[in-house]
């Protein structure tokens, strides 16, 4: 009897739902194991005296903090996706022969869940199952998943993702094809790529690349515009401020006057790019305030 056995297994799979539903490169979950307690090891001990009872009545019962400490070295074996496959009695799990010892078994299985996530070919965040062979390479307490997944909608290419292990750490530092994230609906289509982007860019942890991009963002927007596109024609070296000014001439004094400005956003976040500064509160206040001079120009049919 491994004691915590199927709480570990549960909790392996809880996070990795958690990681690959909402997280993004180079972000981690930590596996819960706080159930792993005094409480719960009584638990465990009441049921390890009734398998006594009927298999081993001259075996010692294990004290409370033996079950905790076992439970603890039990997590920290080699972790087991256990592959499903559809027959008519339903889905089966199966994975490796269990290894078993007088110690218990030599890994842990858990099961890989189904993930709701963004289909760039859907636009819309779907369900997505486990496809194809899960592969695991490493041992101990440092490993490495690859795990496919396949949108439920579109059934098209399937997302390959590498996850690593580090003690109870899941990081996600893999995927195929990159990243898509959806932007707001207010935001000009033509450039909103670049907002994307920059947001992948911050979440990885690559925040002034992430400045580069919603800075890219805001001058490619003022480039569609037909006044800016006139000052270019004239002045091929108009510069980012220029273009700015100009925008800035042509909107309404009340609006200027109560929504963000993009030319002063563009304006800060200029500075910190050209001092490298990766600033991670102004960039995540900048995309706040963009959203909202996009959703004032919507309302205001500007």
């Amino acid at each position: 009897m491994q004691p915590f056995a199927d709480h570990i297994a549960g909790e392996i799979t809880a996070a990795l739902k958690r990681l690959l539903d909402g997280k993004h490169l180079y972000q981690c979950v930590d596996v819960n194991l706080s159930g792993i307690n005094e409480e719960n090891a009584e638990e465990v001990r009441k049921r390890f005296q009734v398998h006594l009872s009927t298999t081993g009545p001259n075996m010692r019962k294990p004290t409370v903090e033996e079950v905790i400490e076992s439970g603890k070295q039990h997590a920290k074996k080699k972790w087991i996706p256990m592959e499903g496959q559809m027959t008519e009695a339903g889905c089966q799990r199966y994975g490796p022969a269990p290894t078993v010892t007088i110690q218990g078994p030599q890994y842990v299985p858990f099961e890989i869940p189904s993930i709701q996530t963004y289909c760039s070919h859907c636009e819309e965040a779907w369900p997505f199952n486990h496809f194809g062979k899960a592969l695991t390479v490493g041992d101990g307490q440092d490993q490495w998943f690859c795990l496919g997944y396949q949108c439920q909608k579109c059934k098209r290419l399937p997302v390959w993702f590498m996850v690593r292990r580090k003690g109870v750490k899941l990081i996600l530092v893999g995927r195929d094809p990159i990243e898509a994230l959806p932007t707001p609906e207010e935001l000009p289509k033509s450039v909103s790529k670049y907002y994307g982007d920059a947001q992948i860019a911050h979440h990885a942890g690559q925040t002034l690349a992430g400045i580069f991009l919603l800075r890219t963002f805001i001058e490619q927007f003022w480039r569609t515009l037909p006044e800016v596109k006139q000052a270019i024609a004239a002045q091929p070296r108009t510069t980012g401020d220029q273009q700015g000014d100009i925008y800035q001439a042509g909107l309404p004094e009340k609006f200027k006057e109560q929504f963000p400005s993009l030319k002063d956003i563009y304006g800060r976040l200029s500075a910190a790019m050209h001092e490298a500064k990766p600033d991670a509160l102004l960039f995540e206040n900048s995309c706040v305030r963009v959203v909202k001079h996009f959703v004032a120009r919507k309302l205001l049919d500007l």
